[in-house]
């Protein structure tokens, strides 16, 4: 057994130990470890000591946070990610317990409810979504959810650019549509005909102005500014843990680097990492 090895199974053997402080920071560096692992977790998850198991199983948990992070970042390097994926991703960040495939289930009977209205076109797109009662806010940081698809098609309430993305959920595969800012707000264009789909104004449907044009929003682009508000809404209520797994989110570091611009209490000064001061930064998750 090599060296490194033996090391692991060092900071294995302490999951059961009863002090909390102990576990903790060996959770810590298993995480900070987490390349080298393979299988040992999944070796103990099901053995027959209860706070090992527990312990086990958060640190699962948080592995499989901080991997669903860091292939977020990645995506939005790529530029290569679909609509209903990366919304999905979005959604994560904030509700992180809750389910991909309740949500996969939640986007797929959207769509087809759209497919069995006949929708094919902006005009029966909008009658589709003020059928179903969608209503559009104007951009909000105070509001987290609005940016989060799962409560959006849900309660049929969210920001215009939220509402833009899900409409664009709805429209027809046979027709290509972008989300775009004309007008002064977020809109969906139809690609062919040049017309827009307006939620912030009741789903009017317009023409596509010959000047200024309508500015096109990538799906990364998209994406980044929802994640960018959910960043906003977590420092405006001061949730120092959803502001650190966002900004890991958006950058793909694994530590608390993200927050390095950031003022105290999200990161702290020279003087507080000396221990000058006895307030403590944000911790690693």
């Amino acid at each position: 057994m090599t060296k490194r090895a033996r090391n692991i199974d060092n900071l294995l053997s302490l999951l059961d130990d009863e002090d909390e402080r102990v576990a903790v920071s060996a959770m810590a560096e298993l995480l900070y470890r987490e390349r080298e692992l393979g299988t040992r977790l999944a070796e103990l998850q099901d053995c027959d000591q209860p706070l090992v198991r527990r312990r086990v199983h958060q640190l699962q948990a948080a592995i499989t946070l901080r991997r669903r992070r860091r292939e977020f970042a990645a995506k939005l390097k790529s530029r290569k990610v679909a609509l209903p994926e990366g919304l999905i991703d979005v959604h994560l960040q904030w509700f992180d317990n809750d389910s991909r495939p309740g949500l996969d289930k939640l986007l797929f009977d959207f769509h087809a409810e759209s497919m069995r209205c006949c929708v094919d076109s902006l005009d029966e797109l909008s009658y589709f979504m003020q059928k179903n009662g969608f209503r559009a806010y104007s951009e909000t940081t105070m509001h987290a959810e609005y940016y989060c698809i799962g409560p959006v098609i849900e309660n049929r309430v969210g920001t215009v650019s939220m509402l833009a993305a899900a409409a664009a959920l709805a429209a027809p595969t046979s027709a290509p549509v972008s989300v775009v800012r004309a007008m002064g707000d977020f809109a969906l264009r139809d690609d062919r005909r040049h017309m827009l789909l307006l939620p912030g104004r009741d789903w009017m449907v317009v023409e596509e102005p010959h000047s200024p044009r309508a500015e096109l929003w990538t799906t990364p682009r998209l994406l980044t500014y929802f994640s960018a508000n959910l960043f906003s809404s977590a420092v405006n209520s001061d949730s120092f843990r959803y502001i650190l797994i966002i900004a890991q989110s958006l950058t793909g570091a694994e530590d608390d680097s993200p927050l390095d611009a950031m003022p105290y209490p999200y990161y702290p000064s020279e003087e507080e990492e000396d221990g000058e001061k006895s307030d403590q930064p944000l911790q690693k998750k």
